[in-house]
């Protein structure tokens, strides 16, 4: 029995940490990277942590360029995994699905493979590609879990949960995200620079009365009152789980939003403006850079935001509706702490918060709970398998009653 992750960012570090502590259900792990020294640094914090639970199991890292679907085809044949976990950045989901399907090795990813903002990638499309791949795992006997995170993810778990037991009807779905910590940076990004920016720059769609609605950035704003870290202005934005929300939950609005504060927003605003978050060339003194990919270099490692970063994240799912004939408002979600993340794993909560998630599904398809042949969003997936175990991984959640139309 083996696993194989595929990426050593700050999402993967957490993967690798959580498989290493269940490896006497996962058996031998490989990480692989372009950088293997990435690799090579988290199996010396797995060490330093002692989170490996089976000694006898090997843990070992690999080189691969994730763009290289011969080399990855290459690696999958030479390891035989029972199920490949890719926690690289959302370009490379689809060649690794494409690998996957060719040696019909079941798949796990945390994200859509998409940059949500631009044309044919945008929220009302986000899925299109992955999606195409539906009858050709299931052909292949092969299981594919889509958006194992935490949002993409486990909010989506949390919809289907109130969908299955809590609402007869429900009006809203709103995914509020709030991050209360402080890494004492002036400014830096949680996850992958390049993903992040691309991701926080697109207009906002968001999905109502069967249509989807397209507006500016930033531009829809709210105040929410969260369990713990108070109240939180947080802002509309485009998101993987609204496209497959609108898919399998029957709801009337569905809606992503994210807490940003005032100067985080002015930094980036600024950085719009001049151009530094295009991702598209251009020609200095003779060579070709992309302004994104200049930044990315400059913005720290999220990886090095870790050791003292503060607070707490707050990330749940907002429902309104009907039960009983009677309106109901419930807000499902999860406190993580940053301190208590880095003590576990070596890092900071919003890459804990995504990393638990892929695990807990990772064990599931392994408990053979879900891993029926064929490509499903964890929407599609039974809520409660993953919401009894995912404690036991990390990650606790509550279901907090609102005053309806509040």
């Amino acid at each position: 029995m083996s696993i194989l992750q595929i990426g050593a960012g700050g999402v993967g570090w957490v993967i690798a940490h959580k498989c290493a502590q269940n490896n006497d259900v996962f058996g031998d792990i490989t990480i692989a990277s372009r950088n293997i020294e990435k690799c090579e640094k988290i199996i010396a914090s797995i060490a330093l942590r002692d989170n490996q639970k089976d000694k006898n199991a090997a843990i070992s890292a690999a080189k691969v360029d994730a763009d290289d679907l011969d080399a990855l085809i290459e690696l999958i044949e030479d390891v035989k995994p029972k199920l490949v976990i890719n926690a690289g950045p959302p370009w490379v989901n689809v060649t690794i699905m494409e690998a996957c399907y060719r040696t019909k090795t079941s798949y796990l990813d945390t994200s859509v493979a998409a940059d949500l903002c631009s044309p044919g990638q945008q929220v009302p499309e986000a899925y299109d590609v992955q999606w195409a791949y539906r009858e050709r795992f299931k052909a292949a006997g092969i299981t594919g879990i889509l958006g194992a995170g935490f949002d993409p993810g486990v909010v989506s778990v949390f919809a289907a949960y109130g969908h299955k037991h809590l609402f007869d009807e429900i009006d809203s779905i709103d995914v509020m995200d709030v991050n209360a910590g402080d890494h004492g940076r002036k400014f830096a990004t949680n996850f992958d620079p390049e993903t992040n920016m691309l991701e926080i720059q697109g207009d906002s769609f968001y999905f109502e009365n069967g249509e989807w609605h397209q507006v500016p950035c930033h531009s829809r704003v709210l105040e929410f009152d969260f369990p713990v870290v108070g109240k939180q202005k947080v802002y509309s934005m485009a998101h993987d789980e609204v496209r497959s929300m609108a898919e399998f939950i029957p709801a009337k609005r569905i809606e992503f939003w994210m807490g940003f504060s005032d100067k985080y927003l002015n930094y980036f605003n600024v950085m719009r403006d001049i151009g530094l978050l295009s991702p598209d060339p251009i020609n200095v003194d003779g060579v070709e850079l992309q302004p994104l990919r200049v930044l990315k270099a400059l913005l720290p490692d999220p990886t090095s935001l870790a050791p003292g970063y503060t607070g707490k994240t707050c990330i749940g799912t907002w429902l309104q509706g009907k039960k009983d004939g009677q309106p109901r408002s419930v807000f499902i979600y999860n406190i993580c702490d940053h301190e208590e993340a880095y003590n576990e794993v070596e890092h900071q909560a919003i890459s804990y918060t995504t990393g638990v998630p892929a695990i807990t599904a990772a064990l599931l398809y392994f408990q053979n709970k879900w891993a029926e042949p064929g490509l499903y969003n964890v929407e599609q997936l039974n809520p409660d398998d993953f919401l009894e175990l995912m404690p036991k991984i990390g990650l606790s959640w509550d279901v907090q009653e609102l005053t309806p139309n509040a």
